[in-house]
């Protein structure tokens, strides 16, 4: 890991630090409180440990660098990022089925965490792919939906672009994982650009959520 890599890492934790405090913040005013934010804040949470702890212990406890009982714990932790968010987004936009997206989420999670304890990898390459494409599918077109459709205000775009990327890179890591490789994302070339994704990922939801969701909270 390059001095670099570290300093984004950082700066990407105090973002989602800085996000965690609004969150609790919208939670205390009746106006904005909603259990979207519970969610939302889960996610940063494992955001800023995720970041926290790559950049004082290195790519070594990623989950496709060994079988530890570590490495296997980092890579349910990941799962939990986009699960989260796409769960509050759901339950923002469509409160309906916001229990039942949650359920059909921490299923997948429980379906990961089974497959990577129990090495369960021909199970693990079926599930992760499964699950993260669901959680990334929906964290890019709901916001774009509510957005044309007027419910959201463009800064709202910036969602779908953060859910791009940690999708992108949850199921190149999750391809990794199981044994094989997601078109050119290669171990190094993952791990090259591992660090200023998730900036740019943090950035770009913390923003989205912040400056996207004011006229629907307000």
């Amino acid at each position: 890991m390059t001095p670099m890599d570290r300093v984004a890492l950082l700066v990407g934790s105090a973002v989602a630090l800085s996000m965690i405090w609004i969150l609790i913040d919208w939670q205390k005013q009746l106006e904005t409180k909603h259990i979207s934010n519970i969610y939302h804040m889960i996610a940063f949470s494992v955001l800023l440990i995720s970041s926290l702890l790559l950049s004082f212990l290195g790519w070594d406890i990623l989950g496709f660098m060994g079988d530890g009982t570590e490495n296997k714990m980092v890579a349910v932790l990941a799962s939990a990022i986009p699960f989260a968010w796409a769960s509050g987004i759901v339950s923002r936009m469509y409160p309906r089925y916001g229990k039942i997206y949650l359920s059909i989420m921490i299923l997948g999670l429980l379906l990961i965490t089974f497959s990577r304890f129990m090495e369960l990898k021909t199970f693990g390459r079926i599930i992760y792919p499964v699950f993260h494409s669901t959680a990334g599918f929906t964290v890019i077109l709901i916001p774009i939906i509510a957005v044309i459709k007027r419910r959201m205000s463009p800064a709202f775009l910036w969602i779908a672009f953060g859910g791009s990327l940690i999708s992108m890179g949850g199921i190149s890591m999750a391809f990794l994982i199981a044994g094989r490789q997601l078109l050119f994302f290669s171990t190094p070339i993952l791990l090259s650009i591992m660090a200023p994704l998730l900036l740019v990922t943090t950035a770009s939801y913390a923003w989205g959520l912040k400056h996207g969701t004011i006229n629907l909270q307000r």
